[in-house]
């Protein structure tokens, strides 16, 4: 990396920061027992983190970079940030640092302790898996929301052909993965709680932020239906890029 690059680089770091505690007001007030700090690792490109990740994280390749949670309960746990540069730039840099920020600052415990239906590597949770929902349209929404905010084009583009139900969102999950359904849409539904059920999320992120999960899913399944046809008006409104 060139040094602009680096600077750059922790430069978009500290935006994306300032606008998450913008958004929550948590600056300073990580969840009970979150001790993470966290650890960049950049590959020169995309052939070496084809070549190298899997073998020094146990992680699959055949994505744009991870964020690796670890044990945060562990004093100086050093949770691991997995990419690579394109065009001489981190890939995705924004997107998978808002996952630090949300597991250090609204999701209480590691990657297994949040409903979720995955068990690959490198976090290999136990089975069975909880009952949905899970988490996965917070999570990746968020990512999305933070790291572009109302400068989503590819997301934008798609609201228009309401393909999706707010409530169908809430149950993302790992057999239904597509990054239309996951990143873009989970974008939007993310964008629409933060913008017009703020309440909703509050409340929502007690649970969360107390890892109490099992209440994080009451809420939502006593959501249920009820936001589909506002979520399908406001669609109706979102700026076409």
């Amino acid at each position: 990396m060139e040094q602009q690059d680096i600077i750059d680089s922790c430069q978009l770091l500290k935006d994306t920061e300032s606008q998450f505690h913008q958004l929550f007001n948590r600056q300073g007030k990580p969840v009970l027992h979150d001790n993470n700090i966290l650890r960049a690792n950049i590959y020169a490109s995309r052939e070496d983190y084809v070549k190298y990740v899997t073998a020094h994280f146990d992680v699959p390749s055949d994505n744009g970079g991870m964020y690796l949670e670890g044990l945060p309960h562990i004093h100086n746990n050093s949770a691991e940030y997995v990419a690579y540069l394109r065009d001489g730039r981190v890939w995705n840099l924004n997107h998978e640092f808002v996952h630090y920020l949300d597991g250090r600052f609204n999701t209480y415990g590691d990657y297994c302790s949040a409903p979720h239906d995955n068990h690959a590597g490198p976090e290999y949770c136990p089975e069975p898996a909880p009952e949905p929902p899970y988490l996965i349209w917070w999570g990746e929404g968020l990512g999305e929301y933070v790291a572009h905010m109302n400068n989503n084009p590819s997301a934008l583009k798609l609201a228009a052909n309401k393909t999706y139900k707010l409530s169908e969102l809430f149950y993302n999950n790992s057999a239904n993965w597509n990054t239309d359904r996951i990143y873009r849409w989970g974008y939007l539904a993310v964008r629409y709680m933060m913008e017009q059920q703020h309440n909703k999320v509050e409340n929502m992120l007690i649970h969360l932020r107390r890892g109490d999960y099992g209440r994080y899913q009451k809420v939502v399944k006593d959501w249920g239906t009820s936001m589909d046809d506002d979520f399908d008006a406001w669609l109706e409104t979102t700026p076409a890029p």
